[in-house]
């Protein structure tokens, strides 16, 4: 008895740290007044669960996941940044990105366990997410259409999804992309981090779609999918063109497609490509604008070559990229000095030195991995759902190269990078099968007829008995003796 109502204790929290992890994806509640530390409501409860969590785990030991170069990758880097907080000239810098990563950890995890004790959970759970992902398109839609809008949005309501202190520095020190008339955000105070989210969604429900074929995922897909088009990141618009272009050469090339077919498909979406990034890039000062995006970034990244000069090893430190940045900039007329790496690999090795940056790249090359491993021998329709979320995890990775975000992504494509990572580890088909099946035997007409199926009414009277169940020969015959 002790034993059942300790499993029933630490069942329940997991389980409801499931639903948390999704309905908390979107709307990052901050409850905490300005002046004190921005801690999303997510993040509390996340690091809240992870006694629970790792007692889980250590209790159904076996986990493929767990084993992985992928979470070891994970560990070193959380190693790296713990580090580094002995050398770094500002540690409180380091605080949230090494809370973000813990808080990835413990999700995925947490959603490992969930796959091998209880996968249905992790199948019905994600229907949480979307609603929140179709808000916010919506909300991206409203506010890049009437930018009164976001503005009154921003100085109102903003603080409660985005941070009391972000919003507050937002029109003061810390400016974001978001104040751009071109862009939009929604819950987000950068356009860009806006579409990376929508995009990797739009992936996530693809993939889901492709194996369970469930008509409202599809939908809120294609509903985050034209979100990004609203949040007007130039990277992303080329992403959301390109990647399910990607997809649909990856998806034939698995099905075995004969060369020459092979060869006609690279021709047709060569061809398809090219004038789609055309269009894409050619309006409305599309290019110029890339221009601009780009020299600002080799800008930034000068001053990294020059810094990894004076110490490759570990590093700047936690604070130490905005300390000689800033005299970079005055010395170079950077018109701002506070601009951040915005490159992941550079960020990696900044902060946390060349163990950090070492354990970035082997994340990011194990995920590719474990992406090409789940391609290899599987059905036609499972290798559609490991195209799109190739193409998830591709969005995450090709714009990290160019934005301030971690190897996750942002905190709010946690739960959707961590429930793709688990679903390659542990198959979603097997457990699709069953709920389809399961469905079919609840629609379909039973193959024997019922009572009121064979007599209609009551009393005497012959019964009406289908022809498929009436048999001949002596029994027929013997059946009315009986």
């Amino acid at each position: 008895m002790p034993t059942r109502i300790m499993a029933a204790a630490v069942q329940v929290p997991q389980r409801t740290g499931v639903m948390i992890v999704f309905a908390l994806a979107v709307p990052q509640l901050y409850l905490l007044p300005a002046g004190t530390i921005d801690i999303p409501l997510s993040t509390v409860a996340t690091l809240a669960l992870a006694p629970v969590v790792a007692a889980r785990a250590c209790r159904t030991p076996g986990s493929r996941l767990l084993r992985t170069a992928l979470v070891h990758s994970v560990l070193v880097l959380l190693l790296a940044r713990l580090a580094a907080f002995a050398w770094s000239p500002d540690p409180g810098d380091g605080r949230l990105p090494t809370t973000l990563l813990v808080q990835f950890l413990i999700t995925l995890v947490l959603l490992d366990n969930a796959a091998r004790e209880d996968p249905w959970l992790l199948y019905w759970a994600h229907y949480l997410l979307w609603p929140f992902v179709v808000a916010q398109s919506g909300l991206v839609a409203v506010f890049q259409l009437f930018p009164d809008v976001e503005d009154a949005y921003l100085r109102r309501v903003a603080g409660y999804f985005a941070g009391q202190n972000t919003v507050a520095a937002l029109f003061d020190v810390h400016r974001n992309n978001v104040l751009d008339p071109d862009k939009a955000g929604g819950v987000f105070v950068n356009g860009n981090v806006a579409g990376l989210f929508l995009g990797v969604c739009a992936m996530a429900a693809f993939a889901i779609w492709s194996v369970t074929r469930q008509r409202i995922v599809l939908i809120c897909g294609l509903v985050g999918y034209l979100g990004v088009w609203f949040t007007g990141s130039k990277a992303c618009r080329v992403l959301a063109v390109v990647l399910p272009l990607a997809v649909v050469v990856a998806y034939h090339w698995q099905t075995r497609m004969a060369t020459r077919a092979r060869r006609l498909l690279l021709v047709v979406v060569g061809t398809t490509a090219v004038p789609a990034v055309l269009v894409v890039t050619l309006g409305d000062g599309f290019l110029g604008a890339v221009r601009t995006a780009f020299g600002q970034r080799t800008e930034i990244w000068g001053y990294a070559v020059a810094a990894f000069r004076d110490g490759p090893v570990l590093g700047l430190g936690w604070g130490g990229w905005l300390e000689g940045f800033a005299d970079y900039a005055r010395r170079n007329d950077i018109y701002d000095d506070t601009f951040p790496p915005h490159n992941i690999l550079l960020a990696a090795w900044a902060s946390t030195g060349l163990l950090g940056l070492a354990a970035t790249i082997g994340f990011l090359v194990a995920e590719i991995r474990l992406v090409a491993r789940a391609a290899v021998g599987n059905s036609p329709r499972n290798a559609m759902f490991v195209a799109w979320t190739g193409a998830a995890v591709a969005w995450v990775c090709i714009q990290a190269m160019g934005e301030n975000t971690d190897i996750f992504g942002d905190i709010h494509t946690i739960p959707v990078i961590a429930l793709l990572l688990c679903f390659l580890v542990h198959p979603l088909p097997e457990e699709v099968r069953r709920v389809r099946q399961t469905e079919r035997r609840d629609s379909a007409p039973p193959a024997v007829p019922v009572v009121r199926d064979v007599h209609p009414g009551a009393g005497a009277g012959d019964a009406h008995v289908p022809s498929g169940l009436r048999r001949s020969g002596p029994g027929a015959a013997g059946a009315g003796r009986r």
